[in-house]
């Protein structure tokens, strides 16, 4: 039972991304203290807001049409047309729309509708990494997890892994599991250790061990992982998947040790490592 909630809570990871992982910074929405002017736009009455911050803040909000929702997203090229960072990912919330209410329910041609969406932010957005390497994360999850067509999927990871090695995920992380496996806050007297900041390289790493079948690919995909990302809890989900297929355990049962020293997974991390060590 544990292990299939553990393989339940690594495969649904991507998917969980569209709920926080377009923002590079939360910010509250905060309204001026006098009443906001009004936009009429495709049929609906949007606020205006001073700023490209508060005017994406304000689209990512609660909608019960999801029609209005993407007005309140489009409109962001009409009234900030300069804040290419906030429309960029106002373009990749649309592109996400496509999927409808849950992506779990989405058909075939939705897919195609999002992968279009998604290549077309890519070519207005280029001078813009940081919109970049979501669009093509979105491309490999949608290839690899939802149309099952593993080695295209994994082509848009090794983009990602390459060209943008250092780009840092936003504040509030990207997905729920991997607030679950960072070490928990206790309070001390001592400051609490800093822990790398998550990279999406480092992600689409995982995603390329999680995903690839040649051995030569995932242990390629390792070793960058472990050269570059080595003190990242990204590095300490590689090895327990690792070690849960034998033709790669091998490769990962020598950095067993040399991780847990690290002390950066928490303890529930760090034990199932060890527990699928020892069967090796």
């Amino acid at each position: 039972m544990r292990k299939k909630f553990a393989i339940m809570i690594v495969s649904l990871f991507s998917a969980a991304l569209i709920s926080c992982g377009c923002d590079e910074k939360s910010t509250s929405l905060s309204f001026p203290g006098s009443e906001l002017p009004m936009v009429s736009f495709q049929g609906f009455k949007i606020p205006q807001f001073p700023t490209a911050r508060g005017q994406l803040n304000y689209a990512k909000s609660g909608f019960p049409d999801p029609e209005e929702k993407k007005a309140a997203f489009k409109i962001m090229f009409y009234i900030f047309p300069e804040a290419k960072v906030e429309c960029g990912n106002a373009a990749l919330y649309l592109a996400y729309m496509n999927f409808g209410y849950d992506y779990r329910f989405a058909k075939r041609q939705d897919y195609t509708k999002a992968i279009a969406a998604y290549h077309d932010v890519i070519k207005k957005f280029k001078a813009y990494p940081q919109i970049l390497v979501k669009a093509y994360w979105y491309l490999g999850w949608i290839h690899c997890d939802l149309l099952h067509e593993k080695e295209t999927g994994i082509q848009y990871f090794w983009h990602i892994a390459k060209t943008w090695p250092d780009i840092t995920m936003g504040i509030s992380s990207p997905v729920p599991w991997v607030s679950l496996v960072y070490r928990l806050s206790v309070k001390t007297d001592h400051p609490p250790k800093k822990i790398r900041q998550k990279k999406w390289a480092s992600l689409a790493l995982l995603e390329i061990i999680r995903n690839a079948t040649h051995t030569k690919e995932v242990f390629h995909a390792f070793d960058m992982l472990w050269e570059n990302y080595r003190n990242s809890v990204t590095t300490g989900l590689a090895i327990k998947l690792m070690l849960q297929n034998e033709k790669f355990a091998q490769k990962a049962l020598p950095h067993v040790d040399k991780f847990l020293a690290l002390n950066i997974a928490n303890p529930y991390l760090a034990k199932e490592i060890q527990d699928k060590a020892r069967e090796y």
